[in-house]
């Protein structure tokens, strides 16, 4: 999206700078951007995460676009730009070959309709794979039911289980348990898993992120840790792969960005002379969750004083869950998971 920004101009700029609170100029746009991705999307090598974000930008091939406006693509946000005949029944298939090909590690992320009437297209793959700091035992993996919110058997899933310390807290005004899981080394990736209380719909305790923040939970977290330290805590979390496929556009409508979906109101005169509108913005994410790497074990016993004692975290209903990169609070990936899959 900071891309589209940078070449938007007029009432289609004004759109997504109040969206998106973006800063007054377009240095500073970028300076953001560049500083905010080399946190979040550049793990360290003994980090324990594999992260992949890729931005590819097709376009027609009945107009040009201004050298100014693909080089700060390409050199400030590292996308790979294509021209196309969207004409060509087969140019889905050659973008997603060429997405591939650039390292993309997902596929399929373009369909022939996505070309219809289109001039320019928008694409973002992001891809995560972490390894725990304290890998679940496959030999404790077991199929299990998964219900849903009303308590009733919807289908089976692959349980991973252990007994492990880590951090944990009671989030009373979300109405959910928070447990956190490392990645790897550092501290710097972890996976949020939100649960809310048995008696509460995911939808009523989402709606407490209005109010309660990511950065309140961690605060909590840590205060819970140095009051308490770690202590065991029992997981149980389904074994899953999830594959997300979004178009962004009604979002982002609701967000108030408009004009740059319509022919005759989007202007992009930094990016060329001619009329061209996005029509789509499409988001395809991969993440992969299981035991992941070594067998480790370590235990300690102690009492969490006004917590509950020896707390049992058990993802057997629609839980929350967050990849977060934990130094600027950022939400690589996140999701509901509600349907099960034994995988």
């Amino acid at each position: 999206m900071t891309g589209v920004a940078v070449g938007a101009t007029g009432n289609s700029y004004r759109q997504l700078s109040r969206a998106f609170i973006l800063p007054k100029t377009a240095k500073s746009l970028i300076l953001g951007y560049t500083d905010l991705t080399g946190k979040v999307l550049e793990p360290p090598a003994s980090s324990g995460v594999s992260l992949t974000s890729k931005n590819f930008l097709f376009l027609d091939s009945d107009f040009s676009v201004k050298p100014a406006f693909r080089n700060v693509l390409q050199n400030d946000f590292g996308a790979s730009i294509k021209v196309l005949n969207f004409d060509d029944p087969n140019s889905a298939k050659i973008a997603n070959s060429y997405i591939e090909k650039s390292g993309g590690r997902v596929s399929n992320v373009l369909r022939s309709d996505d070309f219809q009437e289109s001039r320019m297209i928008l694409t973002n793959v992001i891809s995560f794979k972490g390894l725990w700091a304290l890998p679940f035992n496959t030999t404790d993996t077991q199929l299990e039911p998964f219900y849903n919110e009303d308590k009733v058997v919807i289908g089976n899933v692959n349980m991973m289980f252990q007994k492990g310390q880590f951090p944990f807290a009671n989030m009373k005004n979300l109405k959910a348990f928070v447990v956190e899981l490392p990645y790897g080394t550092g501290g710097k990736y972890s996976m949020l898993f939100v649960l809310p209380y048995a008696n509460v719909k995911i939808a009523d305790m989402y709606r407490n992120f209005a109010t309660v923040t990511l950065k309140d939970i961690f605060d909590k977290l840590e205060a819970n840790e140095n009051t308490y330290g770690l202590n065991d805590v029992d997981v149980k979390i389904p074994r899953f792969h999830i594959s997300t496929n979004v178009v962004l556009n009604k979002p982002l409508n609701k967000m108030g960005v408009n004009d740059i979906f319509q022919p005759d109101l989007a202007t992009f005169h930094k990016v060329t002379q001619q009329n061209i509108f996005v029509s789509a913005i499409v988001h395809k994410a991969d993440i992969e969750v299981t035991e992941s790497g070594t067998i480790a074990s370590a235990a300690s016993t102690a009492t969490f004083s006004d917590r509950i004692s020896a707390p049992s975290f058990y993802c057997n209903r629609p839980f929350v869950y967050f990849v977060m990169e934990k130094t600027t609070t950022t939400v690589i990936f996140g999701g509901i998971y509600s349907e099960p899959t034994v995988y």
